[in-house]
């Protein structure tokens, strides 16, 4: 039978000795464990596109997973080492705003990490991820709580994936980050698009398709991707390809029809 998951994203890159650190590391301190790999091709340094990963991932490993993330251009500075406890999982980094939307759920808690007996020793002032977050995410996957490696903090910091505002009968939408495909991911949930709305890039509407395959070859659509987010797609190529070189500060405009909405 397979042991505690612990869930693996970094900036390290595939196939990085820093991954096999880690590794030795939660093997060194729980033999039985199962690290999972999620993501080691996060972009280097990207708080963003991490969030994105843990945007998909967070909730659908079971419960009692651990998540380790390891995206830390602040190594070594006063941010502070986290753990944070949300519908019955964990996770453990930097608090630099990739574990900010988990504030979301209103039964989340956070610690920070402060338990020295608990680290790996020396503690490398550039690389938290081995002797900090590894050897704490294993000793919770082990079976410790939240409260056993660490003290409790209100304040942990917000990410940058704030829900688009609505303001009269349009919304502004944040164009985030690509995936390797080149769909362009956006922070607008399926919830958030009322029935009959449209939606403009630069004053062009672009068509909403249910699926990648359905989407006209060469052709920038919109679909909502299977995390229920709105993404900007090409059929048989890439929407970053098809889009202009300052894309990422380029908004997407959503209008709603506002007796419609009402149907």
């Amino acid at each position: 039978m397979a042991g505690p998951i612990i869930a693996l994203t970094t900036d390290f890159g595939q196939g990085s000795i820093y991954v096999a650190q880690l590794k030795a590391v939660l093997l060194g301190s729980l033999p039985e464990v199962n690290p999972v790999d999620i993501s080691h091709s996060i972009a280097a340094q990207s708080i963003l596109h991490a969030e994105l990963s843990l945007r998909a991932t967070a909730y659908i490993f079971p419960v009692g997973s651990v998540h380790l993330v390891v995206v830390d251009p602040g190594v070594g500075t006063l941010r502070r080492p986290i753990a944070v406890e949300s519908r019955g999982r964990f996770f453990v980094g930097p608090d630099n705003g990739i574990f900010g939307q988990l504030a979301a759920d209103p039964d989340a808690w956070a610690v920070v990490l402060n338990k020295r007996h608990l680290f790996r020793e020396p503690v490398s002032n550039t690389f938290h991820g081995r002797d900090i977050f590894a050897p704490v995410a294993a000793e919770l996957a082990g079976g410790l709580t939240l409260a056993d490696v660490g003290t409790p903090i209100d304040d942990w910091l917000p990410g940058g994936l704030a829900k688009p505002e609505r303001v009269g009968n349009q919304t502004e939408v944040a164009l985030l980050c690509a995936d390797s495909f080149g769909n362009v991911m956006t922070n607008l949930h399926l919830s958030q698009f009322p029935r009959k709305s449209r939606i403009f890039l630069k004053n062009k509407e672009l068509s909403v398709f249910p699926c990648y395959g359905d989407a006209p070859r060469d052709t920038l659509v919109a679909l909502f991707g299977s995390d229920g987010y709105l993404e900007l797609a090409v059929g048989d190529g890439s929407a970053v390809s098809a889009l202009d070189p300052d894309w990422p500060s380029t908004p997407l405009v959503v209008e709603h029809n506002m007796q419609r909405d009402n149907d």
